[in-house]
């Protein structure tokens, strides 16, 4: 007996359902993607060295003198961002919000300005379920500035274990190797 059943995908992962086996023949889901860690940065951190291991894999990022964090996040070339993975204990951020390929932003400007896109965190979503992105608006991100205001306790300390980001690189052409036919 065949049942006709319908697949229906949201952002490539079957609706219910984890994503598709991978196979030699088939590339769905995104990537991780590669950082530039020497380009990357933490404002507001009571040790900024643990950046590095937070996203390498794990560690222990905390504020300093308030709740507030803001880290620049540089890849390598320009990228299509499509999930962020978050992980951090009680402590860690209530919300991030993300802004697109800003170099110099301090405190005032991520409390000032819009961000793009606004990423509300609750239990589940700290624990390493990936945080979907409009894809559509980080097309060609080169740096990431992440900007986390307060915590789920309301502690003076926020913390987080671990960041990643998946995506693709974003095609480019290099002029210098283009060849003229004809």
């Amino acid at each position: 007996l065949s049942e006709n059943t319908h697949t229906y995908m949201i952002n490539g992962v079957p609706a219910g359902g984890a994503p598709p086996a991978k196979s030699a023949a088939s590339c769905c889901g995104p990537d991780e993607l590669s950082l530039d860690i020497s380009r990357c940065e933490v404002l507001n951190a009571s040790n900024p060295a643990a950046l590095a291991a937070v996203l390498g894999g794990g560690g222990e990022l905390r504020s300093d003198c308030d709740e507030q964090l803001l880290i620049t996040i540089a890849f390598p070339s320009a990228v299509k961002l499509h999930s962020i993975v978050l992980e951090g204990p009680g402590s860690a951020p209530d919300e991030i919000r993300l802004f697109l390929n800003r170099t110099a932003m301090g405190f005032d400007d991520a409390e000032a300005e819009e961000p793009l896109q606004a990423l509300p965190l609750d239990e589940a979503r700290r624990s390493g379920a990936p945080l979907l992105l409009q894809y559509v608006k980080f097309q060609n991100v080169s740096t990431l500035t992440l900007f986390a205001p307060s915590n789920q306790e309301e502690s003076e300390v926020t913390t987080l274990h671990r960041l990643r980001f998946f995506g693709s690189v974003h095609d480019t052409t290099n002029m210098k190797e283009f060849k003229r036919v004809g």
